[in-house]
C-alpha cells in the first residue's frame, strides 16, 4: 500500500474557532488508507489531502495574489450517517463491519456507501476547477460554499452537489483551508441552489483578509 504523501502541518486553530467549528482540528481529519471493503480492495488515493495555488494579477478592486490552499476531505463524501433501523446490526458486530465504518469530525458513526464513493473521485478535479475558472462557486447556506455538476441529465435534473468550509490558517505566512464537508447526489432541481454565485478569487482575498468584506461581489448569473 502506497504510503500517503508527507505535506507541511495545517496548525490547530484558536480554542474560539473550534468551539464554532470542530471539523477545522487537523487531529480528527479522515486518514485516507486503502481498505478491503466486501473482499474488494478498495482505493482512497484520490482522496488524499493535496495543495494548490491561487494565482490572479492585480484587478479592479482586487489586489494581485498568489495564495496556497489546501484541500482536505471530510468522510462524508464516500459515507452515509448510520442508522441502525435502516442498516441493521453490522453481521458479526462493529468489529466485523469496522471496514465499512468512519467515524465524522463531531464523532458520529458512518456508512461506505457505493455511490458517493463512485462520485467522490471527481472531486479532486471539481475542486482544481475552482482556481482555473473551470468550476463555478455558489454561497451555501451555512457560511460555507457550494459547488457543483450535472449528473447526466443537465442542470434541471440530478446534479452531484459538494460543500466545502473555507478558512485562513493561523500561521506567519498563513495558507487557506478548503475542508470538503461532504459531497452526495441531489435529485432537487438546481434552480433554487443558483442565487448566489460568486467568485472563487473574490471569496479567497476577503477569507485572506486582502479585501474587506464590503468589496465582496457576486458574479453574474449565466
Amino acid at each position: 500500500m502506497d504510503a500517503i504523501a508527507p505535506l507541511a502541518a495545517i496548525p490547530k486553530p484558536l480554542r474560539h474557532e473550534l468551539d464554532r467549528c470542530p471539523w477545522r482540528n487537523p487531529s480528527l481529519w479522515a486518514t485516507w488508507r486503502d481498505r478491503v471493503i466486501d473482499d474488494v480492495p478498495t482505493s482512497f488515493a484520490h482522496l488524499w489531502p493535496f495543495d494548490m495555488q491561487l494565482t490572479r494579477p492585480a484587478r479592479t478592486g482586487l489586489p494581485e495574489m498568489c495564495v496556497d490552499i489546501r484541500v482536505v476531505f471530510d468522510c462524508h463524501v464516500v459515507t452515509e450517517r448510520y442508522d441502525p433501523a435502516k442498516h441493521g446490526f453490522p453481521k458479526g458486530g462493529l468489529l466485523d463491519a469496522s471496514a465499512h465504518l468512519w467515524f465524522d469530525a463531531g464523532g458520529a458513526m458512518r456508512l461506505f456507501h457505493a455511490d458517493r464513493y463512485a462520485l467522490s473521485k471527481a472531486l479532486p478535479a471539481l475542486i482544481l476547477g475552482l482556481v482555473t475558472g473551470a468550476t463555478r462557486c455558489f454561497a451555501a447556506r451555512r457560511h460555507n460554499y457550494m459547488v457543483w455538476r450535472p449528473h447526466g441529465t443537465g442542470p434541471g435534473g440530478p446534479h452531484y452537489q459538494v460543500f466545502f468550509d473555507l478558512y485562513r490558517t493561523n500561521e506567519p505566512k498563513p495558507r487557506l483551508v478548503l475542508y470538503v464537508q461532504s459531497a452526495y447526489l441531489k435529485d432537487r432541481p438546481l434552480g433554487v441552489q443558483r442565487e448566489k454565485v460568486l467568485v472563487f478569487a473574490t471569496v479567497c482575498a476577503a477569507t485572506m483578509g486582502l479585501i474587506g468584506p464590503k468589496t465582496r461581489k457576486r458574479a453574474h448569473k449565466r
